[in-house]
This record gives structure tokens, C-alpha cells and sequence, in this order.
């Protein structure tokens, strides 16, 4: 008994020690990241900051709950032997969803594919009503749109590129001669 939990915390150590050593490159990265010269409060160090900070933060406290003896119990598994059988439609129905997602986000832009794309996801992982699943992708696609555009000045596709394209050997003469 007590090898085996010895074994069960050598493998969540040596998961959470990659963790944390992970977070260390991403601060040391973000720290050597170029700053740009755009002026605003919010730079390009700023959330690979938040998340370098979080994931050395909570992986730390991960070793500390590891080192004092507290373990991760594995569900669904008995006598060593797996319970359930995987589900594959799900996964399929997300992995086509991104698919479709990364293909025509250039096409539709964000603000047809982002809503599209999550109520795809939402509704292979179970959620049942549509109508409020509809309109919760669409103000929250807005909201990301609207917040990513106007608050962080990082612009989304817009998408329909097509129909706002000037045929270029039509071009119409002003009358003035350019040198």
C-alpha cells in the first residue's frame, strides 16, 4: 500500500514539477519579449505575464498539497480496468467545429463563426436549450468582438472581404496627373 502511493506521488510530482518548470519559461519569456511602440496600457507582456504568474502561483501550491501527502484519486476506474467506454461523437462534433472555425473564420469573420463555433461545442457536450444556448453565443461573441476591438484595439476578421473588394483594372480617372 504505501509503495503504491509513493508511485502515485512520484507521478503527480513529476507532472507538476514539468507544470511549474513550464510557468518559469514563460515568465522568463515574456520577461526578454520586445515591447513594441504602441502606446496604451495594455502591452504585448501583460497577459503572458497573468498566465506565467498563475501557472507558477498554482503549480506551486499543487507541490506544496503533493509534498504533504494529499493525492489525486482517478475516476471511473476499478480493480485497474476502465469503466466507461469512450465517447466519440462529441469529440468528433468538436473536432469538426474547429475545423469549420479555423477554415472560414477569414470567410464569415468573427462575429457569424465565434457564435457558430460555440453553440457547435456547447451543444456536443450537452446543453439541451437551444433558443438561450443561440442567443448566449451571440452577445457573448459581440461582447469578445466589441471588448477585443475597441478595448484592446486588437482587431477580429470581419469576414465578407469579398463583397467590399474594387476590381482593380477599374479605376476611375480623376483627371490629375500623378508624378
Amino acid at each position: 500500500m504505501i509503495l503504491n502511493s509513493v508511485k502515485e506521488a512520484k507521478g503527480e510530482l513529476v507532472f507538476t514539477s514539468f507544470l511549474f518548470a513550464l510557468s518559469i519559461v514563460v515568465l522568463v519569456d515574456t520577461i526578454n519579449l520586445t515591447e513594441s511602440n504602441v502606446v496604451g496600457f495594455v502591452g504585448p507582456k501583460v497577459f503572458p505575464f497573468a498566465i506565467g504568474i498563475a501557472l507558477f502561483v498554482l503549480t506551486g501550491l499543487q507541490i506544496i498539497s503533493v509534498l504533504r501527502g494529499e493525492r489525486g484519486t482517478p475516476e471511473g476506474v476499478e480493480g485497474g480496468q476502465q469503466v466507461d467506454k469512450p465517447v466519440w461523437r462529441p469529440f468528433i462534433q468538436v473536432l469538426v467545429a474547429v475545423i469549420a472555425y479555423a477554415a472560414l473564420i477569414d470567410f464569415l469573420g468573427f462575429l457569424i463563426m465565434g457564435p457558430v463555433l460555440f453553440f457547435a461545442v456547447a451543444h456536443a457536450l450537452g446543453a439541451t436549450k437551444k433558443l438561450k444556448l443561440a442567443f448566449i453565443a451571440v452577445i457573448l461573441a459581440v461582447v469578445v468582438f466589441l471588448g477585443f476591438t475597441q478595448g484592446l484595439r486588437l482587431y477580429l476578421p470581419l469576414g465578407f472581404d469579398f463583397i467590399n473588394q474594387i476590381d482593380p483594372s477599374v479605376e476611375e480617372d480623376s483627371g490629375e496627373e500623378t508624378w
